[in-house]
């Protein structure tokens, strides 16, 4: 019988993090993997810089991606591609789910969800082994893995909108009105979440919270902290450590 996934990462006592937790797997080129388990696991608006795979186990994850309502049930997952603002809303019922953050175009995301959802129906559960093979039998050989840009589309990182819009020739709110309808969030509030996707990458590495506070434009580091918890659910601290 197959080791039925728990919604704590290995080696982590349960609901020592709140809803989320995040870490990282050793020889593999997934980026993170996270687990999702509560009844408050509403989130803002945010998105990531990879793909991201959400697998539910029990309850219902609903999100809403580029203004379109997706649901999941035990069995079903969803996938968001990456820097596509999405938000996650709570639901009646606890939710467990996984969630696998994939470098973009670097796995066959719907093919990870198509064979996890084979593997619940035919053993019940997922088991954390279970789970990494399925997502290495998926994983794009050949082609190229899209790096994600950086900053904000179309100029240097974290620029001004007014800035922007004088690149673009434009007043600056015809220019919010035109990115607002285009990526689907504010100029300013994409630049903020640019800034906390590059905080995210800088913690994996393990720079410390102060200095990626100041590298990507926060006021200090409890700026950083409010905001990246706001988006993620979990504080700087708490990520950087996993």
């Amino acid at each position: 019988m197959t080791q039925r996934l728990f919604p704590d990462p290995p080696h982590t006592a349960p609901g020592l993090n709140g809803p989320w937790d995040y870490w990282r797997p050793a020889d593999s080129r997934i980026v993170e993997l996270g687990t999702v388990r509560g009844l408050d696991v509403a989130l803002p608006v945010h998105f990531h810089d990879e793909d991201q795979v959400t697998f539910v186990l029990s309850g219902r994850r609903r999100f809403v991606i580029g203004g379109e309502r997706a649901d999941a049930g035990p069995g079903q997952g969803v996938v968001i591609p990456a820097r596509t603002p999405h938000r996650s809303l709570a639901d009646t019922a606890e939710v467990v789910c996984i969630n696998m953050y994939l470098p973009p175009g670097g796995y066959g995301a719907a093919e990870v969800i198509a064979a996890l959802a084979r593997h619940w129906r035919r053993t019940g559960g997922v088991g954390w082994a279970d789970l990494m093979l399925i997502a290495e039998d998926h994983r794009c050989v050949t082609g190229t893995i899209m790096e994600p840009p950086r900053g904000d589309p179309g100029g240097e990182p974290w620029e001004t909108v007014d800035l922007m819009a004088r690149r673009a020739g434009m007043t600056r709110e015809g220019f919010t009105r035109r990115f607002t309808r285009q990526h689907g969030v504010p100029p300013h509030a994409f630049s903020l979440l640019g800034r906390l996707n590059e905080a995210r990458r800088l913690l994996r590495a393990g720079e410390p919270i102060a200095g990626v506070a100041a590298d990507t434009g926060f006021t200090d580091q409890s700026h950083l902290g409010r905001c990246f918890r706001r988006a993620f659910g979990v504080t700087p601290g708490r990520y950087r450590a996993r």
